[in-house]
């Protein structure tokens, strides 16, 4: 019984720990969206880094990955790392077509 709670704490962990997933590429090109569109990706991108960041470094799910399995901790240190970077990265591209396009991203 004692196996079996351990691990669904540690799956519960797992699942709990993981880096917000974010793939820019799959996203539509900046060049075909509406100001509305592009209001609606600058929001979620800017919600996705927030997230991240509160899930790196010395957080609670790292320091539980690191008493549980240390490997889990570095991947997720990495994934998250991986996020922030496309998440700039999309928002610079933003931030940069609305002027041109006529739009003004609110934060």
């Amino acid at each position: 019984m004692k196996k079996i709670v351990m691990l669904a704490a540690v799956a519960a962990l797992g699942l709990s720990a993981c880096a917000p997933k974010y793939s820019p590429t799959t996203l539509k090109p900046v060049s075909d969206m509406s100001c509305a569109e592009m209001q609606e990706d600058y929001t979620k991108a800017l919600a996705v880094r927030a997230q991240a960041e509160d899930k790196k470094g010395l957080s609670t799910e790292n320091v539980l990955w690191t008493l549980f399995f240390f490997p889990g901790a570095v991947v997720n240190e990495l994934d998250n790392r991986d996020v922030i970077e496309k998440a700039d990265g999309r928002i610079a591209e933003l931030r940069k077509a609305a002027p041109l396009k006529g739009c003004e991203l609110k934060s």
